[in-house]
C-alpha cells in the first residue's frame, strides 16, 4: 500500500469512531493486527518459507 491509500483508509476507518472509547478500541485491534503480521512475516523468514 502507498502512503495515499492507507490514508484514504484512515479517512474512511476514522468515520467511524466517535467516542474516546471507540478510539482505544481501534488502537488495541491495530496494534494486535501488526504485531501478529510482524510475528508471522519474522516466521516466514525464519523457516524460508
Amino acid at each position: 500500500m502507498d502512503e495515499k491509500q492507507l490514508q484514504a483508509l484512515a479517512n474512511e476507518l476514522a468515520k467511524n469512531l466517535k467516542t474516546p472509547e471507540d478510539l482505544s478500541q481501534f488502537d488495541r485491534l491495530l496494534k494486535k493486527l501488526s504485531v501478529e503480521a510482524a510475528l508471522n512475516a519474522e516466521m516466514t523468514h525464519h523457516l524460508g518459507v
